[in-house]
C-alpha cells in the first residue's frame, strides 16, 4: 500500500522524468530485452536492434502509462483498465514480465538521476510499481 509520502515520491520522479518518456522508455525496454531476452518473445514483429523506432514509440508508450498511473496514483486500476484487459486477455503476457519492466526501469532512472534515487525513492518507487503491476495482471485471474 502506498503511503502518502510514497505518493509525494512517485508524483516528484514522474515529474522529473516525464519529458524524457520516450528516451528512458526505449532504454527500458533495450535494457530488459538484454537482460531478459525471453520478453523478447512478445515481439516477434519488432525491430529489436538499439535505436529502433519501433522499441522508442514502445517505449514512450510504456512510460506514458507509468505517467498516466503515477497521475491517477489514487485509482491506478482505473488508470490502468484497459492496459490490463489488453495485457491479460489479447497479448497474454506473462505477468512476471512486469516485475521485469519494472526492474529495469528502476535502473534507468537511477542511471540518470542518481541523487534523485534515495532509499525512500527508491522503496516508493519499488512499492508503486509493484502495484503497477499488480493492476496489470489483475484480470489474469
Amino acid at each position: 500500500v502506498l503511503s502518502g509520502p510514497d505518493k509525494t515520491n512517485v508524483k516528484n520522479v514522474f515529474a522529473k522524468i516525464g519529458g524524457h518518456a520516450d528516451a528512458y522508455g526505449a532504454e527500458t525496454l533495450e535494457r530488459m530485452f538484454t537482460t531478459y531476452p525471453q520478453t523478447k518473445t512478445y515481439f516477434p514483429h519488432f525491430d529489436l536492434h538499439h535505436g529502433s523506432a519501433q522499441i522508442k514509440t514502445h517505449g514512450k508508450k510504456v512510460v506514458s502509462a507509468l505517467i498516466d498511473a503515477a497521475n491517477n496514483i489514487d485509482d491506478i486500476y482505473g488508470a490502468l483498465s484497459k492496459l490490463s484487459d489488453l495485457h491479460a486477455q489479447k497479448l497474454r503476457v506473462d505477468p512476471v514480465n512486469f516485475k521485469l519492466l519494472g526492474q529495469c526501469f528502476l535502473v534507468v532512472v537511477a542511471i540518470h538521476h542518481p541523487s534523485l534515487l534515495t532509499p525512500e525513492v527508491h522503496a516508493s518507487l519499488d512499492k508503486f510499481l509493484c502495484a503497477v503491476g499488480a493492476v496489470l495482471t489483475a484480470k489474469y485471474r
